[in-house]
């Protein structure tokens, strides 16, 4: 997420709203969507299955199947990740060395 301050462009997490300090490990989605590492941690652990279809903040996809699990933050739970696309930021991640984490593909804290 991205706004405009008096000092320039601020980039925020979509999921938490967390501003981004120029260190922190984040990950950006299409049209400037940015998922933090505290929520890819969060969401990988709390995926849920939904009812209805539902459209990823960070993939752009619309109408993706309820089969496919997906994870919103409760401080903005209009901003909604596809498992896959928390998969990617996991691994894309795990491969930052800044970020000081690594996915094993599983659960993780």
């Amino acid at each position: 997420m991205q706004r405009n301050a008096a000092d320039g462009i601020i980039i925020s997490c979509d999921f938490c709203g967390t501003d981004w300090d120029g260190q922190a490990a984040m990950v950006e989605g299409h049209h400037g969507s940015v998922i933090c590492l505290e929520c890819v941690k969060k969401g990988l652990n709390s995926v849920v299955m939904g009812e209805d279809k539902y459209d990823c903040t960070l993939c752009l996809r619309h109408n993706i199947s309820a089969a496919l699990p997906r994870w919103a933050n409760s401080l903005r739970p209009q901003a909604v990740v596809c498992q896959e696309c928390l998969h990617q930021a996991a691994k894309a991640l795990s491969k930052a060395p800044h970020a000081q984490w690594k996915w094993q593909g599983k659960p993780t804290d």
